[in-house]
């Protein structure tokens, strides 16, 4: 078994801006600065099941260096959110059509006591 490349831990009740540099196959940043491609994105993160904890609109930090960040809000991060899920960020364009999908990333919310 192969861990994932990105890894996101946070507490519970965290309110940090998490941030993702957008990369090509090769690893490369991806330039983002065509808005008509670019125009929207999702953070997600799900439980095994499928159900969505986190489905939040990103921020476009540089998108000539495709930096996107997502800041987590109080409903993402209680309490009854906490394990271990999978995430990944998905990029549309001006029609609302899912142009990009990231590759899928841990991301773990830690009880915090």
């Amino acid at each position: 078994m192969v861990g994932r490349a990105t890894e996101y831990r946070i507490k519970a009740g965290s309110r940090a801006t998490l941030q993702l540099t957008i990369t090509d196959s090769a690893g490369t940043a991806k330039n983002l600065s065509d808005t008509g491609t670019y125009t929207s994105g999702l953070w997600k993160v799900w439980k095994p099941n499928g159900t969505l904890i986190i489905n939040g609109a990103i921020a476009f930090d540089d998108r000539t260096n495709g930096i996107i960040s997502y800041p987590l809000t109080a409903n993402d991060t209680l309490i009854a959110n906490a394990g271990n899920w999978e995430g990944e960020v998905e990029l549309k364009n001006s029609s609302g059509v899912m142009v990009e999908q990231t590759q899928s990333f841990n991301f773990t919310i830690e009880e915090s006591y």
